[in-house]
């Protein structure tokens, strides 16, 4: 299944986490960097959360599948969409290489 240009209605962002240099000369820390920008269909795992709510969790993650057309992606970064951090859980191309899916979880740390 080929995604088409109407389903790419979410902006996504792509970061990976980089080190930042104290220009004074003080300790180095980690900071996120924008690696990439992209459209993606985002479909909203309903069952997952569902279930949370259900079971009464205070908190609740949130996951998310996002497709987007294919290119390559780092299992390490996390994705930024809708102000909201999702950690990359899983990768995965479709049969024909036309799309990736990337499952996504949203709620496991603090970025």
């Amino acid at each position: 299944m080929t995604l088409q240009d109407g389903d790419l209605q979410n902006r996504i962002r792509f970061e990976r986490k980089t080190v930042a240099r104290d220009p004074l000369g003080g300790q180095d820390k980690p900071v996120w960097a924008e690696v990439v920008s992209v459209w993606a269909k985002a479909t909203n795992n309903l069952a997952a959360t569902t279930e949370a709510v259900a079971a009464g969790a205070d908190r609740y993650r949130e996951q998310v599948r996002f497709d987007i057309r294919p290119r390559q992606v780092d299992p390490q970064w996390r994705i930024v969409f809708r102000g909201r951090v999702f950690d990359i859980k899983s990768i995965a191309p479709s049969n024909d290489r036309s799309e990736l899916a990337i499952i996504a979880v949203a709620g496991l740390t603090n970025g």
